[in-house]
């Protein structure tokens, strides 16, 4: 005999969109502060996080992207193909590594 399973139970407690919003404002925090580590930007650097569905073939569901606003240079941008959550130290450093090396190759060519 098969258990019935109540697809209308609840699941446990769901955090409220205040509660959720509070999260997701942690984890920006969490990850300024970690390109402030990595990337070393100026003091006056204005760093934005943004957590995006991306539309690309081949993307992942969500991307995070990153943008470093300096006065006086080009907005640097990194884009990370995992959710805000996932987000680390290495995770930045690499894609910094990346966005330097298209850079270097745009500019030699």
């Amino acid at each position: 005999m098969r258990l019935f399973v109540n697809p209308f139970a609840p699941r446990g407690r769901r955090p409220s969109p205040a509660e959720a919003e509070a999260e997701r404002h942690a984890q920006r925090q969490r990850i300024k502060e970690a390109v402030r580590k990595v990337l070393a930007p100026g003091e006056d650097a204005v760093i934005s996080i943004s957590e995006l569905a991306c539309g690309e073939d081949g993307c992942p569901d969500v991307e995070t992207v990153i943008g470093i606003h300096e006065a006086g240079t080009p907005t640097r941008r990194l884009r990370l193909h995992l959710p805000l959550a996932e987000v680390g130290l290495a995770d930045i450093a690499a894609a910094a590594e990346d966005a330097r090396r298209t850079a270097d190759k745009d500019a030699s060519a």
